[in-house]
């Protein structure tokens, strides 16, 4: 019998985290979902095995997180950075306070959990998918700290790809623009800013949650095994403007 592979999952609360702790737990993986609520009663996301508290504000967190997998199911296979915050608003007005909190939560996150995952990911070859935006591709007006983090995460995933690759562990990212969840629910209401939104996606709609989903499920899988260091935009073509 072949063993089930373990994931570990970012930010797995969320409305993008909830679909890809179900995706991978519907398509074999033992699924850990990590977020700050933790294992706090009716924030389990469906399908997961365990769930695990996790600030990707402190190494020490990210550690434990990965720890707590190790112990439980002996392995890690999967990476997945989903957590994330978003901040809008002129550059000009924002408080440099609000900008060092989205840098530290979306990057250094990320590297966190990264440089946490590393040693057990190296045991057998695993795989990081990293969440990234079509705003890391695009400049958008008014996304200024969003944007920038985003972009970071593209650029950060491709030098782990190179420094990772010796150890079989490939590093790839999904930029998806706008998907309807909680997170986008103030924009998603706003008439105005979705036309103007929706002009700029040549396929004309929001990306669901499922299409990320299904995007890195196939950067996990088998099928990418040659596929490392790219980014894939789920993102009706914004990108290619």
């Amino acid at each position: 019998m072949v063993e089930p592979r373990t994931a570990l999952v970012t930010g797995a609360a969320g409305g993008i985290g909830r679909v890809i702790c179900a995706d991978l737990a519907e398509h074999g993986y033992t699924v850990v979902a990590a977020d700050m609520a933790g294992a706090d009663a009716g924030t389990d996301p469906p399908g997961a095995a365990q769930a695990v508290g996790l600030d990707i504000r402190s190494g020490d967190s990210c550690r434990a997180a990965v720890a707590e997998v190790l112990d439980r199911f002996g392995r890690l296979d999967l990476l997945v950075n989903n957590a994330g915050i978003n901040a809008r608003g002129r550059t000009e007005d924002m408080p440099e306070s609000l900008w060092g909190n989205v840098v530290d939560v979306n990057l250094n996150g990320t590297f966190r959990m990264c440089q946490a995952a590393h040693p057990a990911l190296a045991e057998r070859g695993g795989a990081v998918v990293n969440l990234a935006s079509t705003g890391g591709l695009v400049a958008i007006a008014g996304a200024a700290m969003y944007g920038v983090t985003k972009a970071a995460i593209i650029q950060l995933t491709k030098i782990l790809a190179l420094e990772w690759a010796g150890a079989g562990i490939r590093v790839n990212a999904v930029a998806p623009t706008i998907v309807a969840t909680p997170m986008t629910s103030d924009v998603l209401d706003d008439t105005e800013y979705m036309a103007a939104k929706l002009a700029t996606i040549p396929l004309g709609r929001v990306v669901t949650a499922q299409e990320v989903a299904d995007a890195v499920r196939w950067l996990a899988s088998a099928q990418a095994a040659m596929v490392t260091g790219q980014t894939v935009a789920v993102d009706g073509g914004v990108s290619v403007l």
